[in-house]
């Protein structure tokens, strides 16, 4: 495997340089996005060992077939930058060539955003089957390459086997819930670092005395930074999306988000979803009468009359839309455009009204 990482960032440059390009060739994003990716995962699109291009199905002919053991084990449909890949033909058009060839995944990918689908599940929607979704021009490369290598070839990286996707999924799931925690509750970060901190000072400057005050401090200052929030010493407090104001030193309130002919400016990514949301509410498409609205596989609340989920469990992170309502933003960044986008659908807008600019 070379090295995705670098590919990766590679990407993400030429579809800022080239993306009119790629919003109206899908053959160069084959050929320039997709394929350095997938020859990175272990899947050379050259060697029809690997893989077979526009290869004959019964149900139609994917982009991509990748083999294992001269088996089709899962299929690959590429679209050009331009289209939105979450749409329901879309979808519908992988999962057919999925089921009709008893595959269990398919991935849909326009070169940034890469979604991975399970073909069947009894009682869900094709869009409640989105195993994952990563989006290279709104997502740091470890997130995304934490969900991308599922797809890794076994021949290459026998540590990553695509027959155990479930699994890997489950992992990378874990790990963001572990993270997540740990942002909801930044004194026991603090706590935890303290005792490194203090054994560092112990055995590499001797010369010098902290009190545990300074250590502290500091450590609340840095964490304030990581997550972007403000600690006042007991608890970390946000601004409001309604004012949308940086805390005073920012350098990042250059962020915007655009909803159709509307620009806002954001500082907190969960801002991207409140803001939604509240647009959606003036646009007079979310009322109370709507509640519970849920969006993914439609078990968990994401609005509701109150702050709790259906099985009674109170929303992590809650905010008070423009009318009421309340919103969970626990989520990560790539969660909370997901869940905008998925919200837009479903009051009739496509999901590309929305756009970022970081």
């Amino acid at each position: 495997m070379g090295n995705l990482n670098e590919t990766l960032t590679l990407i993400k440059e030429k579809i800022k340089k080239f993306r009119f390009l790629y919003e109206q060739n899908e053959m160069a994003v084959r050929d320039q996005l997709i394929n350095p990716i997938l020859k990175d995962l272990g899947w050379d699109p050259a060697d029809p060992e690997d893989v077979l291009a526009n290869a004959s199905t019964d149900e139609g002919i994917p982009d991509y077939s990748l083999l294992k053991n001269g088996k089709k084990i899962l299929f690959i449909e590429a679209k050009n930058l331009s289209k939105d890949i979450e749409q329901r033909e879309v979808l519908r058009q992988l999962a057919k060539y999925s089921f009709g060839e008893g595959t269990k995944y398919g991935v849909l990918t326009n070169g940034a955003v890469w979604v991975l689908i399970r073909s069947f599940e009894e009682g869900t929607t094709l869009t409640e089957r989105i195993v994952w979704k990563t989006d290279l021009e709104n997502e740091e490369n470890p997130a995304i390459l934490r969900k991308i290598t599922s797809i890794s070839n076994p021949k290459t990286n026998p540590k990553t086997n695509i027959e155990n996707i479930e699994v890997l999924v489950k992992k990378v799931q874990i790990l963001d819930e572990i993270w997540q925690s740990l942002l909801d509750q930044p004194e026991e970060m603090i706590k935890g670092l303290m005792p490194v901190v203090k054994s560092i000072i112990t055995q590499q400057y001797t010369d010098y005395q902290f009190e545990d005050m300074e250590i502290e401090d500091l450590l609340k200052e840095r964490v304030k930074e990581l997550i972007s929030g403000e600690f006042d010493g007991e608890s970390f407090s946000e601004t409001t999306s309604e004012e949308s104001t940086a805390p005073q030193g920012s350098q990042k309130f250059n962020r915007k988000m655009i909803l159709q002919d509307q620009t806002i400016d954001i500082y907190y990514d969960w801002e991207i979803l409140v803001n939604t949301a509240n647009w959606l509410i003036k646009k007079n498409k979310l009322k109370p009468s709507d509640c519970p609205v849920c969006v993914g596989r439609g078990k968990t609340v994401l609005i509701n009359n109150v702050e709790k989920h259906r099985d009674g469990s109170h929303f992590r992170a809650s905010k008070k839309l423009c009318n009421g309502l309340y919103i969970e933003k626990h989520g990560s960044k790539s969660d909370l455009i997901d869940w905008s986008r998925r919200l837009l659908e479903k009051y009739g807008y496509p999901s590309n009204i929305l756009k970022l600019n970081d």
